[in-house]
């Protein structure tokens, strides 16, 4: 992991904290506006976070999957932010599965609209490099993330259904 990595990871939760304790102090803290408030919190940081002072030498990458041949030129690194795209959305994609009730197309298209806003926002203000790339990684991400907890959501039905007649048999109620 890179240092502007870790500088992003500590000023997300630095503002997740800031963010939180307003909610807890006036009792408005819950698990659902806990979670979306530290993911909003991450991702502002991780896409933002630390600003560029000098602009990149190309603001646009439009061709699909150059991150394939930017791995092969320049190692793991691309690699990693690649995966790291990915990871990054996973989370919103199985909030939109457990509190969006969305469909997997539906939290897809989100997801593609929520890294488009990055992607634009970045490029405007951030010195950073608008790439499409990310907008596949994130939607993906978002993708993988929603049927990830449908997964875990049908494997806990099916651990739950396993024990109920066991219960019965042993006659607990």
């Amino acid at each position: 992991m890179t240092n502007a990595q870790l500088a992003s990871i500590q000023w997300g939760l630095f503002l997740s904290v800031v963010f939180l304790l307003p909610q807890l102090f006036f009792r408005q803290l819950t698990w659902r506006s806990a979670t979306i408030t530290t993911y909003a919190s991450m991702l502002f940081a991780a896409t933002f976070l630390p600003m560029q002072t000098v602009p990149p030498r190309q603001a646009v990458q439009l061709v699909p999957f150059q991150w394939i041949a930017d791995t092969f030129r320049d190692g793991q690194i691309a690699f990693d932010q690649m995966t790291l795209n990915v990871l990054l959305f996973v989370p919103l994609g199985a909030m939109l599965m457990f509190w969006g009730r969305r469909t997997v197309g539906q939290a897809a298209l989100i997801g593609y609209g929520v890294s488009l806003l990055i992607e634009g926002s970045q490029l405007m203000w951030a010195n950073r490099i608008f790439d499409v790339d990310d907008l596949i990684t994130n939607t993906t991400g978002t993708a993988l993330g929603w049927l990830g907890a449908l997964a875990a959501v049908k494997v806990y039905a099916r651990v739950k259904a396993v024990q109920v007649p066991r219960r019965e048999l042993a006659g607990v109620r």
